[in-house]
Formats: structure tokens, C-alpha cells, sequence
């Protein structure tokens, strides 16, 4: 049977009777996790009638030992089988008589952590069982892109009853990234933070809680740089330096943040772009006056003293990088000065 998405897994699941075997294959742990959780909450099996086994530590007879006893006071059993793409070749041989001949009063749920597709997988005979099986359904839980990833926040909120605009969820996929778990504990820090009562969430909301994968001394660092307001830039270094931060992330920041003042500078005045065509191309969000700031502050740099910033940034880190007796606060306040002076 052909693999299906997530999402039509959702759909099927709510409307077709269960099946006897369900493969959740693929590298997004937390599109598995609500697989296996959905399906389970779907059986509505007991503690008395489910097991959970680990395939790298896996006794195969104890799993058809499970899937073949009958349930008590209920319709199904449930066994789970995780870490499926770990099987040795013993217990896969045995794994394999339940996908060949299902057990009725038993549903088997079969956890790969690896791509559905990878023809390279250790255990590609499991996946092409499963694939070839017509009692089995297969969901293909892959990694997803950028507007999948804008989707799937927009809806999470839309579930926990929280409105939110297209600009905002975009904008927090690009600071998160577009790992599900990842965004999921975002976004359940947002609504907390909200509260119950709180139905919208604003721009004023994401700037106070705007601390997404950064944290919020190197947020506000960069954006006084980005400013060129050396007298806050240096106070916010010697505060992060303080509490503990290592020099490398602050240089790395340091370095993200002159690279993309360069790109915009160069492609403003040597490629003639406009200025919503630069601010497209580096991402800068178009809600709120976040690219009216950041206008502003490029207007205070010039394309030739950022050039030369990124090569004091290099020096910079090779002298952290390669001298043990280096002043790694005193350089980076002599870096900070020279880029913003």
C-alpha cells in the first residue's frame, strides 16, 4: 500500500475503521509521536491491554506473545513496536509473520525513526513488507518545508482557539526553524503566555516574547548593532559576557548580523534592487516598523566599512579561536567599536 501524508492519515483515521497494522516511517519525531498518540487515542485501549517494546533491546516473542493474546474487557490489544528501523535479523523474521498474517483482536503500531525512501535504510525489507502489506497502513512522516511548516503553526493556534496573522506565524518559523517539536514548544509558550482570555495574538505579544531560539540579550545585541548605537551595544556585551556567554556564539552573531548589513548594503547600491526587493531577499518581516528600523540603521553604514568589518570579524576569530591567552572580552568590545564607530 502507497505511503500517505500525515495529513490524510488524519483524515482517514476520523472517518475508515482501524486497521490491524500501522508503520509510522520518517526523520519528524514529532509528526510520529502524533501518529502514535492519535491511533492509540483512537483504540481507547487500557494499561492492560497495551505494550510498548524497544527494538534494540527486543525479545520478537515476547511481541507475538502480545499481539495474540486476547484483550481483556476490551475490542483490541494495542502493541507498539518503536525504533523498528533497529531490528536485528532474528527478530525482523519474526516481526514479519504479524504483518504477514495480522492478528484481528490486536492493533500493531510500528514506530521506523528513518526516511520511508532512503534506499540506503538498514532496514529497507521492513519498509518494503509494510509497503506491499494491504492490512498495514503506511504514513510517510518527513521533514517538512517552510510554508508546510507556516501551515501547521497557523493551525496549531487556530486548535488551542488563538488567532494569529500569516505574517507572524511566517515570522516564527523563520526564527525557529521548521522542526515540529521545536515550534510546538513555541507556540505553547505563546499561549501560555496569553493566557486563556487572550484570543489574538499581536505584533506587540511576539515582540515581548520574541526570545524564540535566541535568547533576548542577543536579539536586542544585534539590533544595536544593526542600529550602529555603539554606547547600547557595548553595555548589552558586557551584561551577556557577565551572566556567562561564551565569545564564539557572540562572534557568530556578530559576524550573521554584518554579513546580512553587507548583502543588503551591496545589493541596494550595486545591484540596484529596491528597497522592498532587499528586504524581501533577507527576510526582514514587513509587519509592525521592523523595516523602517532596519532602513534606518543600514542608512548609517557604508558598503567599504563593511567590508572591512568582516574582515576584522576573521581576525577576531582566529585570534580567539588560536590564542589561549587572549582577552576574548577586551576583543570583542574592540570589535564592537570598530564596526559601530
Amino acid at each position: 500500500m502507497k505511503a500517505i501524508t500525515y495529513s490524510q492519515f488524519i483524515k482517514q483515521l476520523a472517518i475508515k475503521n482501524l486497521s490491524p497494522i500501522y508503520f509510522f516511517a520518517g526523520e519528524e519525531t514529532f509528526l510520529l509521536d502524533e501518529c502514535l498518540n492519535r491511533t492509540v487515542h483512537k483504540i481507547n485501549a487500557d494499561t492492560l491491554n497495551k505494550e510498548v517494546f524497544q527494538a534494540p533491546d527486543l525479545d520478537a516473542k515476547a511481541v507475538l506473545t502480545a499481539a495474540q493474546t486476547l484483550p481483556f474487557l476490551g475490542d483490541k490489544r494495542v502493541v507498539i513496536l518503536k525504533m523498528a528501523n533497529k531490528l536485528k535479523n532474528d527478530d525482523f523474521k519474526l516481526i514479519s509473520t504479524l504483518i504477514e498474517k495480522p492478528v484481528e483482536t490486536s492493533c500493531l503500531i510500528v514506530l521506523f525513526n528513518d526516511k520511508i525512501k532512503d534506499l540506503k535504510a538498514k532496514r529497507k525489507d521492513l519498509i518494503n513488507l509494510c509497503l506491499d502489506s494491504k492490512k498495514t497502513v503506511c504514513v510517510d512522516c518527513k521533514k517538512i518545508y517552510e510554508n508546510e511548516a507556516i501551515n501547521f503553526v497557523k493551525e496549531e493556534f487556530l486548535s488551542r482557539k488563538k488567532h494569529i496573522s500569516v505574517d507572524l506565524c511566517r515570522q516564527i518559523v523563520q526564527d525557529t526553524g521548521t522542526d515540529l517539536l521545536s515550534l510546538s514548544n513555541e507556540i505553547e509558550k505563546i499561549c501560555i503566555y496569553l493566557g486563556e482570555k487572550n484570543s489574538d495574538v499581536t505584533e506587540e505579544d511576539f515582540i515581548k516574547i520574541s526570545g524564540f531560539t535566541k535568547e533576548i540579550n542577543i536579539y536586542m545585541f544585534t539590533a544595536e548593532i544593526e542600529n550602529k548605537n555603539l554606547q547600547k551595544a557595548l553595555f548589552i556585551l558586557n551584561k551577556m559576557l557577565q551572566t556567562g556567554e561564551k565569545a564564539v556564539p557572540i562572534l557568530s552573531a556578530i559576524s550573521n548580523t554584518v554579513r546580512r548589513l553587507l548583502i543588503a548594503k551591496s545589493l541596494l547600491e550595486e545591484k540596484k534592487y529596491s528597497q522592498q526587493e532587499v528586504m524581501d531577499y533577507i527576510r526582514i518581516p514587513a509587519f509592525f516598523d521592523f523595516r523602517k528600523k532596519y532602513l534606518m540603521g543600514l542608512s548609517k553604514y557604508k558598503l567599504s566599512h563593511l567590508k572591512q568589518c568582516l574582515e576584522n570579524i576573521l581576525k577576531t576569530d582566529i585570534a580567539i579561536k588560536t590564542q589561549s591567552q587572549v582577552d576574548e572580552a577586551f576583543m570583542l568590545q574592540k570589535l564592537v567599536m570598530f564596526i559601530c564607530k
